[in-house]
């Protein structure tokens, strides 16, 4: 039997297991990840010519036993289950996505789909029921990592005439921080600069750079989200897609292979407080 798996979204979060009354009775099942792809078939002559794969998500196939104290007992645990299903908070709203956690901790990104009971044994306050969850790629998340480093002016410089009153001085500068990214897979940061500054630009020293061509001010901050299904650049909650530069690195170009890293902050600052911070989570190609 596996061991306890749960699923989160806003307003939800269920255990599969003793706590709950609603348990998984075998394993989930991992379908085959989906693949589109370009190839073209000759004409006039055999063979075809290989375009681009890509992957997409795949279907986990769930079964569940549902037992209570009771018919009234199993009843209400089946419309929790129900409910759950339903993901009413999650399916109204485009791109809203839930976790499904395994017992390992790892989470795959998706959304309830299928749900039918396969047998109401009331008799014995048992239910059996099926389900399936599509997730939005292939992979399983670890737990959230972090690293941030600030943009501290540097020492040096002097006021430039003519002077007007209230005097202030602005400074250029970069900073860097080491990190580690470990997993068996390449994974997907979201990036977070926040002001005082103007033209930041973000690098991973050899692999990607966000140049980001607006101001942010000292309450304000700026989101590069490159994660399947919830691609975005956001300001408070609006899009800036529109400032990020050409020669920047594609969103759906920004996966981080394990290994070694240096984070990177350049910007324009009057006074170096701002700062950029990376999350991320290891990526496994199994729960």
């Amino acid at each position: 039997m596996p061991g306890e798996w749960a699923i989160s979204y806003p307003g939800t979060d269920l255990v599969f297991g003793d706590a709950s009354g609603i348990h998984l009775s075998s394993h989930p099942e991992l379908g085959p990840v989906n693949r589109t792809d370009d190839d073209t078939d000759l004409p006039r002559t055999d063979g075809a010519v290989m375009g681009v794969d890509y992957l997409a998500g795949q279907t986990i196939g769930l079964s569940f036993g549902i037992d209570g104290d009771s018919e009234e007992d199993v009843r209400a645990k089946y419309g929790v289950l129900t409910r759950t299903w339903d993901a009413d908070t999650v399916r109204s709203v485009p791109g809203a996505l839930a976790e499904l956690i395994s017992d390992t901790g790892r989470r795959a990104y998706g959304r309830p789909r299928r749900f039918a009971p396969t047998s109401f044994e009331l008799w014995s306050s048992y239910i059996r029921a099926v389900a399936d969850f599509v997730t939005v790629d292939r992979l399983w998340y670890g737990a959230e990592r972090e690293t941030s480093v600030a943009l501290v002016p540097a020492p040096g410089g002097g006021l430039v005439a003519p002077l007007a009153s209230p005097l202030s001085t602005t400074r250029s500068s970069d900073r860097s921080t080491a990190f580690l990214v470990q997993g068996d897979a390449p994974t997907w940061p979201v990036v977070t600069v926040q002001g005082p500054i103007t033209n930041p630009v973000v690098e991973i020293v050899g692999l990607l750079r966000f140049e980001l061509r607006l101001t942010l001010a000292y309450d304000q901050s700026v989101v590069i989200d490159t994660r399947p299904g919830r691609r975005s650049i956001k300001r408070g909650g609006g899009s800036v897609s529109g400032s990020l530069s050409r020669t920047s690195t594609r969103l759906t170009n920004a996966a981080i292979p394990p290994g070694r890293y240096e984070l990177v902050l350049r910007g324009t600052s009057d006074t170096g407080t701002s700062r950029v911070s990376m999350r991320w989570r290891d990526a496994h190609p199994n729960p």
